[in-house]
């Protein structure tokens, strides 16, 4: 039972922090936590100290848990270790892909261009865009990379959802970029998928770096 209440508690705080419900630098209350999630003191700590092990938050002593911040050095590692990994997965792999869950993806992707920005959210772009990555590293038998690839898409989540609507134009071209890459790969243009995602996770770093700076300098 206490194992159960754990993965829960641990699952809904990282959920919350994914989708930025609890903010980057914010410090959690853990009696706030206890009520919420109608668990005793016990899971809720262990789901913390997971949750530490994984670079979420920060138990600092006699302050309290605070949620990992996003930082430039966080940014550049993630997409440091994307640029290496998934092009990799294209050379590789790219025969293992899905080729309906792509095309889902693609159609997907086309609606959502449509539509912006009235009738939709941001969330719904980086969820389509979480979707295809996820999907591409499925596609590789390494466990290794996908449990980092995995971890880092976690993390990235925050990234996509915290810059939100500062990055309207981003969410469209990079759903655009999807469709290209999609292409590629239903095209088997394997050169030409591997060079599209690179510029892709560039042109997605650089979106990033200028949004947190942006909202740094609106702090002041």
């Amino acid at each position: 039972m206490t194992t159960n209440l754990k993965n829960k508690a641990y699952q809904i705080i990282k959920e919350r922090i994914m989708s930025c419900d609890y903010k980057p630098n914010t410090f959690l209350n853990e009696a706030d936590l206890i009520e919420e999630i109608d668990a005793s003191r016990t899971p809720i700590r262990e789901a913390l100290n997971k949750l530490e092990q994984e670079g979420f938050v920060q138990i600092i002593p006699k302050k309290g848990v605070m949620v990992t911040g996003l930082t430039l050095v966080e940014i550049n590692q993630t997409f440091e270790a994307r640029i290496l990994l998934e092009p990799f997965i294209i050379n590789n792999y790219m025969n293992r892909i899905d080729r309906n869950a792509l095309i889902d993806i693609q159609k997907t992707s086309e609606q959502l261009i449509q539509t912006v920005p009235s009738a939709k959210t941001p969330e719904e772009f980086c969820y389509l865009d979480d979707k295809l990555h996820r999907l591409l590293n499925k596609a590789c038998p390494n466990k290794f990379f996908n449990d980092m690839l995995d971890h880092i898409y976690d993390q990235n989540q925050r990234i996509r959802l915290f810059s939100g609507q500062d990055i309207w134009e981003r969410h469209i071209e990079a759903a655009r970029e999807h469709i290209e890459l999609i292409r590629y790969i239903l095209n088997d243009q394997k050169e030409e998928a591997s060079a599209a995602i690179t510029l892709h996770l560039i042109k997605s770093k650089e979106a990033a770096v200028n949004s947190l700076f942006q909202k740094q300098i609106s702090a002041i």
